[in-house]
């Protein structure tokens, strides 16, 4: 029987100050979780101090996290209730981002500037939020989303030419910017929500494009073509439906996450054939996916409660619980140590 790391469990039992935001029954099993051993043991990583005293994560819903590119050490969450917050020490403890925007509500996603990361983009909302000088202050116009109901799902940076800046809108709209946000041209309609923004670490002019409920889109000229990936997508039932999809370090590999299952790409999204899971296509919802940026063979992802490990590029899976009844919502793998893994947690949306 596998022993878990409950770190910090003497101030959640003490009644340290919920940081709030689960949906139903308050309990706690949220916030974020970290191993350093692939996942045979866990620990919630919970802390934060406030003005106020020591407050916790353990009742929040994570559901996004951007580790920084140059500074393993630091990362960022996204939440569902209470905004963006941020590490400095590998999670040993997490801070709320001064900014009042960033103070509660739903984020979607952040992503650092590969190139400076004192930049820094936010999703809430209809807004893309920017920083130039490591959170000091924030603009809320770098891009503004007028229609009614529409908001901003994903953020992608390109790492050569970290001026040029993609978001996917919840109605389906793909747009770049090439100037870091001032002006802004729509380059896909996919016609389906946007679930993810995947540009090549090998050509930036390779993007691919997930959608919820519509499939996959890929161009190689940057944006200026696309086209609509079948494969055995079409053939996969549900596969159209994409929650995320992962990369390794020379694009040489890709995950897709979909309700059908996992799916892999081995020429950056043009064909895709099924991964065997240790359960039937269709009975997991697999949100928290990875992928070791070194070895792809080592695939990572949790749903229901269990954590799952291939180190074979999925012919064989070994499982260990996973020690929160949430929802694992996102799973990133160290790219330091690929044995430090985190994930974030949350509640079903009722």
């Amino acid at each position: 029987m596998k022993r878990f790391l409950i770190l910090l469990l003497p101030i959640i039992l003490a009644g340290a100050g919920c940081f709030g935001g689960s949906s139903g029954p308050k309990t706690n099993d949220g916030g974020v979780f970290k191993t350093v051993n692939v996942g045979e043991e866990w620990g919630q990583i919970v802390l934060v101090p406030t003005a106020q005293g020591i407050g916790t994560l353990a009742t929040t819903n994570v559901i996004n996290m951007e580790m920084d590119p140059q500074d393993n050490n630091f990362t960022y969450i996204a939440t569902r209730k209470n905004g963006m917050l941020y590490s400095e020490d590998a999670g040993n403890s997490w801070r709320q981002v001064r900014h009042k925007a960033f103070r509660e509500g739903l984020v979607l996603d952040i992503k650092v500037d590969p190139k400076n990361v004192c930049n820094v983009y936010v999703a809430k909302g209809s807004r893309v939020y920017s920083t130039k000088d490591c959170m000091r202050t924030f603009s809320s116009e770098t891009y503004l989303e007028t229609r009614d109901g529409v908001k901003v799902n994903r953020i992608s940076i390109d790492w050569y030419n970290s001026n040029t800046i993609w978001i996917g809108l919840s109605n389906g709209d793909v747009l770049r910017s090439d100037d870091k946000g001032d002006t802004w041209q729509t380059v896909l309609k996919s016609g389906g929500e946007v679930s993810e923004i995947l540009i090549s670490n090998v050509d930036t002019r390779n993007v691919i494009v997930s959608t919820f409920n519509s499939g996959i889109r890929r161009t190689t000229d940057g944006g200026q073509n696309w086209e609509v990936v079948e494969s055995n997508i079409e053939k996969l039932q549900r596969a159209k439906e994409v929650f995320t999809m992962t990369q390794n370090k020379n694009s040489s590999v890709v995950l897709a996450a979909t309700t059908y299952g996992l799916l892999r790409s081995k020429d950056f999204g043009l064909n895709w054939e099924p991964l065997e899971l240790l359960t039937s296509p269709g009975q997991l919802k697999i949100k928290a996916l990875a992928i070791d940026p070194i070895d792809p063979k080592r695939i990572y992802f949790a749903a229901n409660s269990i954590f799952y490990r291939s180190a074979d590029a999925g012919v064989t899976w070994k499982t260990e619980r996973f020690p929160s009844n949430r929802i694992p919502r996102v799973l990133v793998v160290d790219p330091k140590d690929s044995s430090v893994l985190y994930v974030g947690v949350a509640a079903p949306v009722e």
